[in-house]
């Protein structure tokens, strides 16, 4: 009965890893654009404090997105402002809008809860 409880408690914590990587899918890649991003859009902060901060930010994101649903709204937020008709497709769709007032609030919550001014 022992060796058994030992079993299933190490297969448990094998497990830990892949069950972290499922709410937390951004890939690696991902996180180190937005983090460099941010960090350029914030040229205040120091690297060290640029990179844990920026670091929270994208984590709060990750909680909320998927990496697909994040890429795709990151699009949108950047060509929203495109003149004219260029830009409309992105300003008047709904299903776009939501997703982008979505995105805006959930960056703003995180800036916050981040401490990024």
């Amino acid at each position: 009965m022992k060796k058994a409880g030992m079993t299933l408690f190490a297969a448990g914590l094998a497990m830990l890893p892949a069950m972290a990587m499922a709410n937390n899918d951004f890939s690696t890649v991902t996180r180190v654009h937005y983090v460099m991003d941010c960090m350029a859009a914030n040229p205040d902060m120091n690297v060290y404090e640029g990179t844990h901060k920026c670091s929270c930010v994208i984590d709060q994101i990750a909680e909320v997105f998927t990496e697909k649903e994040f890429e795709d709204i990151s699009v949108g937020y950047m060509y929203k402002n495109l003149p004219a008709d260029r830009g409309a497709t992105f300003r008047d769709d709904k299903s776009i809008k939501s997703g982008l007032d979505l995105f805006e609030e959930t960056n703003a919550k995180a800036y916050e809860e981040c401490r990024i001014r």
